[in-house]
């Protein structure tokens, strides 16, 4: 299970203002509900918050029962039940912790550690084509790095770190297994093919590669990724868009597909 960045960058926020959390998780469901087991939402004791659980209705009284914990400094379990029966809605049941700055969140990083870490995304390139795939990576909450030779730092100034080869090689001798999925934006075939050799040794769960058909079926013979199900090329679903942005939606929409088991 992952959770977004967005969180820890919440956490962040709030312990330079001093403030107070509550971190509401979804227990349990029945029948059919907007958010699912282990979904998670954050509310400080400024009202603020990240993440989203339901309906306006179910947020507010989210918000109102986070305010209750900073004054009694309990964990509590709320039951939602739909007021129309008729709705087709479920069920749902959250569990509400508070954790303050005084403490300094006592056990919010060991109860956060159920719930996974940031999915992390590796992008191999930095052209103006790689700005839009960074955008919507960090819209979906995932840790994003980039690796180049020339940085080119105006196009990917987004992403959450910047690593600077001093010699392509270099590649080789990293530990890339801390990556859940990884693209490569190069266009360069010998660049493509030494980053790919350094995603092969690794646990990587998606290595995908922009090109042509006829090139990523030459990519397949010569690495022998036929029955690699890690292997993603051209990269992305076909949704017959041109654009870079729809480009990203694909990648993006592939990446979470194979996150969540789908392909």
């Amino acid at each position: 299970m992952f959770y977004s960045k967005e969180y820890l960058n919440f956490i962040e926020d709030s312990k330079k203002r001093k403030l107070d959390i509550v971190l509401i998780s979804v227990k349990q469901t029945i029948g059919h509900c907007y958010a699912k087991v282990g979904n998670i939402m954050l509310v400080n004791s400024n009202g603020e918050f990240t993440g989203v659980l339901g309906s306006p209705a179910l947020h507010v009284k989210l918000q109102e029962l986070s305010q209750e914990l900073f004054e009694s400094k309990k964990s509590i379990t709320y039951e939602n039940q739909p007021k129309d029966k008729s709705s087709g809605h479920g069920v749902s049941i959250y569990s509400l912790s508070s954790f303050f700055y005084e403490d300094e969140y006592a056990f919010l990083d060991e109860v956060l550690q159920r719930f996974g870490k940031p999915y992390s995304l590796l992008v191999f390139g930095t052209g103006a084509h790689v700005s839009s795939l960074i955008s919507m990576a960090n819209l979906m909450g995932w840790k994003t790095t980039v690796i180049d030779m020339k940085m080119r730092e105006s196009f990917v100034n987004e992403a959450d770190e910047l690593i600077k080869l001093d010699k392509l090689e270099d590649i080789l001798s990293f530990d890339l297994s801390s990556y859940n999925a990884s693209v490569i934006l190069s266009h360069s075939p010998k660049t493509d093919d030494t980053y790919l050799e350094a995603l092969l040794k690794t646990d990587v769960e998606y290595i995908g590669i922009l090109g042509n058909k006829k090139n990523m079926q030459k990519k397949k013979e010569q690495f022998n990724l036929h029955d690699d199900k890690r292997f993603f090329a051209p990269v992305g679903f076909d949704i017959g868009g041109i654009t870079h942005q729809s480009i990203a939606l694909s990648i993006c929409s592939q990446i979470e597909a194979r996150k969540n088991g789908k392909i």
